[in-house]
C-alpha cells in the first residue's frame, strides 16, 4: 500500500481515551503513522464507518467497550466518505468493516455488525498477537474459572503467574484482588484498590474487583450459620427481610447463585419492598461477580422478566 506520510496531528473522537490510547479519526495523511507503523508496537483495530450507516452506530460502542477492557490493543476509525482512497486500497466494499493490523499488516477482520461475544473473541485474539507480548489469556481464563468455583487458591495461583509474565496487566491484578476476597484477605485487597489511580479504577474489570471488595465488607457481617436463616424463610416464604439476610449470608459463603435466587424471589413477590432494597443489592452482586458471568446473565434475564412482564 502506498500511503503518503506527513505530520498532520491526530485528534480525539471521544472525550475519554481507551486504555490511554485515544480513539482517533485516521485519514490518508496519518494512516501510515497511526496504523502501519503504530501496529508494530501494539495491534491496531481499524473500524471503517460512515455517518449514514446505522449498523456502524450499533457496532462502534460495542467494539469500543471491548477495546477499553484490554490494554493490549488500540482502535482507530476511518470515515469512508472522506477517505475513499484508503477504503479502495483495502478493498472495503461495505460498512461497517473492521480490520486488525499487526506488524504493519492486516491479519484479521470482519464485515457487518456482530454480536458482543464475537467482538470479545476478536479483540482477545488480537491482543494475544501483540508484538513480543506473552499470551496470558489462558492464565486469566483459568483464574476466572477458579473464581467461578469459589476456588481462591487456584485463582490466586493463576493470576500470580499471569502477573509474573505481564506485571503491568491490570486485568491480572483485578483477578488477584478478587482471589484475595474469596480467601478472606480483605485488608490486602483494599490496600491494592486504594493504591490505584482513578483511570485504573475506571477499567470495567477493576470496577468488578472494587465492587467485590466493598461487597465483601458488607456480607462479612452476615456470614455465619445458614441454618436459622434458611429455617426462617422455609417457615414463612413471604418474609422478605429474612430472604434478604439469607441472600447476604449465601453470598458471604460463596454461594452466589443461591444468593441471587433469594433476591430474585423477593423482587418477584414485591419489588418495592424496603424501597427496592433487593433490586439494589442484586445489582451490586452483578457488578461484583461480573456482567459477563453466565450466572449474572441468567439472573439478569429473570430480573427483566419480573420487572417488565
Amino acid at each position: 500500500m502506498d500511503f503518503p506520510q506527513d505530520n498532520t496531528p491526530t485528534f480525539m473522537t471521544q472525550d475519554n481515551a481507551q486504555n490511554g490510547h485515544p480513539i482517533i479519526d485516521v485519514t490518508m495523511q496519518n494512516f501510515i503513522e497511526e496504523v502501519v507503523e503504530g501496529s508494530k508496537s501494539i495491534p491496531v483495530i481499524v473500524q471503517f464507518w460512515a455517518p449514514w450507516c446505522g449498523p456502524c452506530k450499533q457496532l462502534g460502542p460495542i467494539l469500543e467497550d471491548e477495546v477499553s477492557k484490554n490494554d493490549k490493543v488500540r482502535m482507530v476509525r476511518v470515515n469512508i466518505d472522506d477517505n475513499q482512497e484508503i477504503a479502495a486500497q483495502l478493498r472495503v466494499q461495505s460498512v461497517p468493516t473492521v480490520y486488525a493490523f499487526v506488524e504493519g499488516q492486516p491479519v484479521d477482520g470482519f464485515a457487518g455488525a456482530q454480536p458482543g461475544s464475537v467482538i470479545k473473541e476478536f479483540v482477545t485474539k488480537l491482543a494475544a498477537m501483540a508484538p513480543g507480548a506473552p499470551d496470558i489469556t489462558p492464565l486469566l481464563e483459568a483464574g476466572e474459572a477458579a473464581l467461578s468455583q469459589n476456588d481462591g487458591e487456584g485463582a490466586m495461583a493463576a493470576f500470580q503467574q499471569a502477573m509474573a509474565q505481564v506485571p503491568e496487566s491490570l486485568e491480572a491484578l483485578a483477578g488477584l484482588v478478587k482471589a484475595m476476597v474469596v480467601l478472606g484477605d480483605l485488608d490486602n485487597a483494599k490496600e491494592i484498590i486504594e493504591a490505584l489511580e482513578e483511570e485504573q479504577l475506571a477499567k470495567p474489570f477493576m470496577r468488578e474487583a472494587q465492587a467485590a471488595v466493598e461487597l465483601a465488607g458488607k456480607t462479612g457481617e452476615a456470614a455465619g450459620d445458614l441454618g436459622p436463616l434458611e429455617a426462617a424463610v422455609a417457615a414463612d416464604e413471604a418474609n422478605l427481610d429474612a430472604r434478604f439476610d439469607l441472600a447476604m449470608a449465601y453470598f458471604a459463603a460463596g454461594q452466589k447463585e443461591e444468593a441471587m435466587a433469594q433476591l430474585l424471589e423477593s423482587i418477584r413477590r414485591d419489588s418495592a419492598h424496603n424501597d427496592g432494597a433487593a433490586k439494589t443489592q442484586l445489582l451490586e452482586f452483578f457488578e461484583a461477580i461480573g456482567i459477563a458471568d453466565p450466572l449474572v446473565t441468567k439472573a439478569r434475564r429473570k430480573l427483566s422478566s419480573y420487572l417488565f412482564s
